[in-house]
């Protein structure tokens, strides 16, 4: 069947997926669902014939190359909290940093610039700043949707921008596949992606609004009711909340002989974080390339699966050699670890294969048929940031919507003589806002599993504050295509940022629903 034919149905499949579990709170088998309904469009309408194609579908999903790596990563950060359990290390650690921490509000602040300056990768940093923080957060009576969301609005919105990291490679590298096709446009990929940062308005709102919340003590929303749960009735979670992965110390008991130190849980953090950077940097070609270069070819999965298993096995050394625990408990801690993450492994593994199955439905190429035909160079940033957060909403992923847009939107600038940074800018932070909206996006997976979260809370809690940003950046796009400079427009959206938020935490009824599902599940 061509492309073009599926049209409108090639979204069915993801939103109808997505609805259902904001609606019913089933993940699995809503995910599973979407799967189904869009495999039977691909194999002509046959129900059966696409229950079998689902099933190769989810096949070809965790098998691929960098999926199969990322899953290996998350058994792995399992098995490495299961052992930091065991060891005590973490508990020690919190009790350092809660004697220093007095307030909710330096909580969440040490949660944000955490998470903010662990931007070399953004599942290491989830990992990290949400195993860090979840005890301190949890002492302050602070929601899990609160730290989950911290977690997702202050790892990949700085790692997206940030010159030294694991997507900087992969933006290049886009980029310069479009102006080695471009003749006429005569600049480096870096200098484009360098210049496209001004225009990174959703990324740099998203910051900005975390920032703002805390230092105002500001909430609004489905957020506000989880916040006021929390601080009055000292739950975290609300009742019947399902936390994506159960982060429960007690299952892991620290044999009564070990002497907890700070260091069981710090040493192995510092070798995760170390050896990934090293590892990206190696596997991109250093020494012999420049740093900046050799990030441009990083082999990423490889890089944090270097990074987390040197973690483990250090962690390992620790134990036994240490703390002189059996190897029979340290067995028994990664067991347990692995039972943490079986969950959110198999949310991941269903996230990306719907995602493929959009994909294949062609749902990018529709979008774009459909935004083309209202594009003009004023409107060119506006269009394309929408665009951009409709597929990657649509198919939850920051990286594949980019791989999509980018042949598009590119050539369509320099055709209508839009600035290219502004293109740029509106394609790579679009991709991220539909991402931070999407239940079936893997960061967003990531940061409910390391926060501890019920997903379908963080997503219900979230979106209102995405939508926020991503409203006011569309308007700064708007304003940008008509030849306004981002550095003097970010001032007025920022200030934006701070008055819509003042008046919904303030005078907007926060029993009025604003997304799916309903409050007293």
């Amino acid at each position: 069947m061509a492309a073009e034919s599926y049209g409108i149905i090639s979204l069915f499949p993801a939103l109808f997926a997505i609805i259902l579990t904001l609606v019913s709170r089933q993940v699995l088998l809503s995910l599973f669902t979407g799967i189904w309904i869009g495999a039977t469009i691909l194999m002509g309408w046959n129900p059966i014939a696409g229950a079998a194609h689902s099933l190769q579908l989810v096949i070809n999903s965790v098998t691929g190359s960098f999926n199969s790596k990322l899953l290996l990563f998350t058994f792995l950060s399992g098995a490495m909290l299961g052992m930091i359990f065991l060891s005590g290390g973490m508990n020690a650690l919190a009790q350092r940093i809660i004697a220093r921490i007095k307030t909710r509000k330096q909580a969440e602040i040490g949660t944000g610039i955490l998470g903010m300056l662990i931007f070399v990768d953004s599942y290491a940093s989830t990992m990290i700043t949400g195993s860090v923080m979840r005890p301190i957060t949890d002492k302050f009576d602070i929601s899990r949707e609160k730290l989950s969301y911290l977690l997702d609005s202050t790892t990949s919105p700085v790692v997206s921008v940030a010159v030294v990291s694991t997507w900087v490679g992969f933006e290049v590298g886009l980029i310069r596949d479009q102006l080695n096709q471009i003749a006429s446009v005569d600049k480096s990929a870096f200098v484009v992606f360098l210049e496209s940062i001004p225009f990174r308005f959703y990324s740099l709102l998203a910051i900005a609004l975390v920032f703002i919340l805390i230092v105002m003590e500001w909430d609004f929303g489905p957020m506000k009711e989880a916040e006021e749960r929390a601080r009055t009735e000292g739950k975290v979670l609300k009742d019947g909340a399902d936390p994506l992965i159960e982060t429960r110390e007690e299952d892991i008991v620290t044999p009564d002989h070990v002497d907890a130190r700070w260091w069981y849980f710090a040493v192995p953090i510092v070798a995760l974080v170390a050896v990934t950077g090293f590892g990206l940097l190696y596997s991109g070609g250093w020494p012999s390339k420049a740093p900046v270069e050799a990030l441009k070819g990083a082999a990423t999965a490889d890089a944090i699966l270097w990074g987390v298993f040197s973690a483990c096995a250090l962690l390992l050394a620790i134990l036994v050699g240490h703390a002189r625990v059996q190897l029979d408990a340290i067995s028994d801690s990664i067991f347990e670890g692995f039972k943490m993450v079986m969950f959110p492994v198999a949310v991941l593994s269903l996230a990306w294969t719907i995602g493929s199955v959009s994909q294949s439905l062609k749902v990018g190429e529709f979008v774009i048929g459909v935004s083309q035909g209202i594009i003009t160079a004023p409107l060119l940033p506006a269009v394309v940031f929408v665009t951009a957060a409709i597929i990657s909403f649509s198919i939850g992923t920051s990286w594949g919507t980019m791989a999509i847009m980018f042949p598009v939107a590119v050539p369509l600038a320099v055709q209508l003589g839009a600035p290219l940074a502004g293109a740029t800018g509106a394609i790579l932070t679009g991709s991220l806002f539909g991402d931070h909206c999407s239940p079936i996006s893997d960061t967003t997976v990531m940061s409910s599993m390391f926060a501890g979260a019920d997903h379908v809370d963080h997503v219900n809690t979230q979106i209102p504050y995405a939508l926020l940003c991503g409203v006011v950046a569309t308007g700064l796009f708007l304003a940008s295509g008509y030849g306004v400079s981002p550095l003097m427009l970010l001032p007025v959206g920022v200030v934006a940022l701070f008055g819509v938020a003042y008046y919904l935490s303030e005078h907007a009824d926060v029993s009025v629903p604003t997304t799916f599902g309903s409050s007293s599940d």
